[in-house]
């Protein structure tokens, strides 16, 4: 994190202070008057991208890396990555930097439920003491647990809330070995992954996990952990997944800029994009069947209609800023109580637009 400098008065600036400048006088003209200041040149012209981009609401962050909670811009990010509902009017985000993850609600407010900046790590234990290692995904069940996905520390962490104890969880590891990466199926505690990257979470509660470093989707069932998708289906940086109508599994292969489509007993499909793609790092549907695309190196939000006809939603292409027009390197998406919401992973912060923009 970059400190600020002190600046500290010396005496010879306090001498030059002291003493005029005579070439910092203004400037006379003929005859003794004073000649007007420059006037400083009109900014550019917007363009017609940013004149028509979409205004969002900037929900929470400041803009700066840091960590800290509160409201609105008072709060700090540092790189949010992921989001995941929580409850009817609040998101999860998996915070990597800070080694935490984070509960952003409607109105702004911004809590921390485990982790900290200063205490990455391994252990489980109480949500006071756990320690998380660069977490990458975060998704929830209807009876209030928690799952994260721990791309440093190669495992999937499982958050359980306490009896009585309101906001406050035991965390535990409930698949892949702790700091060791791989790609092994097998029971939860003896398989592998290598920088899981999601948590999606289905009605029978098995968890889908996009596998980067396998460049495969996994699955935790039953206790074990199986690869549904596999490097045999040409994949090569599944970065984020999220479910279509009929039980469809939507992929965002980020590096290879294509979604694909995948469900059990099918070949591997794919949604044709007009324009193409520039790393698609986050997907989301919305109720009416629109796919929704955190395209990240393009710096825009893509919608992608049921017939294919693609608009942008927020950002503008091409262009990184930090207004209220702009994202910076946007991460993922996700539809939820009435909003489209945004991880700008850059400007540390979290946006959103009225969802049917």
């Amino acid at each position: 994190m970059t400190r600020p400098w002190i600046a500290v008065a010396t005496a010879a600036c306090l001498l030059a202070t002291a003493t005029p400048d005579a070439s910092a006088q203004p400037a006379t003209a003929a005859g003794g008057h004073h000649q007007p200041p420059p006037v400083a040149p009109a900014p550019p012209p917007a363009t017609a991208a940013q004149a028509s981009a979409v205004v969002m609401t900037i929900v929470a962050g400041s803009g700066a890396a840091g960590f800290a909670d509160g409201l609105g811009a008072a709060a700090q990010f540092n790189k949010p990555i992921r989001l995941a509902p929580f409850g009817p009017d609040a998101v999860l985000v998996a915070d990597i930097f800070n080694h935490a993850i984070r509960i952003v609600s409607k109105d702004g407010r911004v809590r921390t439920l485990v982790g900290a900046p200063d205490r990455k790590g391994l252990d489980d234990g109480p949500s006071s003491t756990a320690r998380l290692a660069s977490p990458h995904g975060v998704g929830s069940t209807a009876d209030g647990r928690i799952l994260v996905a721990e791309a440093e520390g190669h495992t999937l962490r499982l958050l359980t809330p306490r009896a009585g104890a309101p906001a406050t969880y035991d965390v535990s590891t409930l698949a892949g070995t702790p700091g060791r990466s791989g790609g092994a199926d097998g029971p939860a505690h003896a398989a592998h992954f290598n920088s899981p990257h999601g948590v999606l979470i289905a009605d029978d509660g098995s968890v889908y996990v996009p596998d980067i470093g396998n460049a495969s989707i996994r699955r935790f069932k039953d206790g074990r952990v199986e690869t549904v998708v596999g490097k045999a289906e040409a994949l090569v940086y599944p970065m984020d997944i999220a479910w279509m109508k009929g039980g469809r599994l939507l992929i965002a292969d980020a590096g290879a800029n294509r979604l694909r489509t995948w469900k059990a007993g099918e070949p591997l499909g794919e949604i044709a994009v007009a324009g193409g793609l520039a790393t698609p790092h986050g997907v989301a549907t919305g109720p009416n069947g629109t796919i929704y695309v955190a395209d990240m190196k393009s710096q825009r939000v893509l919608a992608v209609d049921p017939k294919g006809t693609v608009t942008t939603v927020a950002g503008v292409k091409g262009e990184a800023g930090s207004d209220s027009r702009h994202l910076n390197r946007p991460a993922a998406v996700l539809v939820h109580a009435g909003w489209l919401w945004i991880a700008d992973l850059d400007n540390h912060r979290i946006t959103a637009v009225p969802v049917g923009r």
